[in-house]
């Protein structure tokens, strides 16, 4: 039996993308997902409430403390929670996509590879930083379809990593990026130990690895994307940090095209329609019980059905 992959992240307002970003995952082979939602005030917690009455997707809620890093803590109560529950765990955010680079685009294969050699505790992919296209407002379409262009591999910003590790090998984690290992080797997709970057230290590397696979990262998708979401909603891991037009130019590269994450968009639909399917069967299921279930679902399922 392979190993059991998982997803971690924490979210906030993400509800125009969170089904096709779970879907994406789930078509190359992510099982479950662990979610903390952080004060979400759109539908995103209708749609982590029904996902999860079908075993998709495990939720809590977590407030933002007082310095603002709600993210740290988020990830500590996951690393809690998926002890036992699954063997290799991807902290990401949800504008971020693991992607494969080789032929077959699950990612199964690299991280069955990888993680066989039981000294391995976490694996760092390296991002790769896509920008709006050229879009201004937002446009029908996924995620993946719209937003094909991107910086050069050798992006500065490109040498942030994100890290599959095994939840019981981990202390605590360093920043967003990097955990901090309690023992076993943290390596890159070619089996190397990963260095500290030498000028910004842990959480990035020397050297942008894209080899077999990497993580897609949105940063800024269409401009009114950008001021209305990632903007507006700050960053989880730190008060002070303001994402605004300084951080939109920076990452705004459109440099070179790139259709990988645009070839799984059909697989992406499948799953989507595998979603809608669960919810029918559910809506259904509720009619001939007759069973007094909490308005909240429903609620959650009105919700899903009209994204869907």
């Amino acid at each position: 039996m392979g190993i059991k992959l998982c997803v971690a992240a924490i979210v906030k307002n993400e509800a125009d993308s969170l089904l096709e970003w779970i879907s994406f995952h789930r078509s190359v082979g992510v099982q479950t997902f662990f979610i903390a939602d952080n004060e979400s005030t759109d539908a995103t917690i209708k749609i982590l409430d029904m996902l999860s009455h079908e075993g998709i997707v495990e939720y809590f809620s977590i407030a933002t403390p007082s310095d603002g890093n709600a993210q740290m803590p988020a990830y500590s109560e996951i690393l809690k929670r998926a002890k036992g529950k699954c063997d290799v765990l991807a902290f990401i955010d949800a504008d971020e996509y693991l992607l494969s680079t080789e032929e077959d685009p699950s990612i199964l294969p690299l991280i069955n590879e990888i993680f066989s050699t039981s000294t391995v505790s976490a694996l760092g992919l390296n991002w790769a930083n896509f920008g709006s296209n050229g879009h201004l407002f937002s446009r029908d379409g996924m995620v993946i379809e719209r937003f094909t262009k991107r910086a050069p591999q050798n992006f500065n910003v490109n040498l942030h990593i994100k890290s599959i590790v095994r939840p019981e090998m981990v202390s605590e984690f360093h920043n967003p990026h990097y955990a901090i290992l309690k023992e076993g080797r943290y390596v890159d997709t070619t089996g190397t130990d990963i260095v500290a970057n030498e000028r910004h230290g842990s959480g990035l590397t020397n050297k942008v690895v894209w080899h077999r696979a990497r993580v897609n990262h949105y940063a800024t998708k269409s401009l009114e994307e950008f001021v209305l979401g990632k903007s507006r909603r700050g960053s989880a891991s730190k008060k002070s940090r303001v994402k605004h037009e300084k951080y939109f130019m920076q990452h705004d590269r459109n440099d070179e095209e790139c259709l990988l994450a645009f070839g799984i968009a059909d697989a992406t639909r499948e799953e989507i329609a595998k979603l809608k399917e669960l919810l029918d069967k559910k809506d259904t299921e509720i009619i001939n019980s007759g069973r007094n279930v909490g308005d909240h679902l429903k609620k959650a399922i009105s919700t899903l059905k009209k994204i869907l």
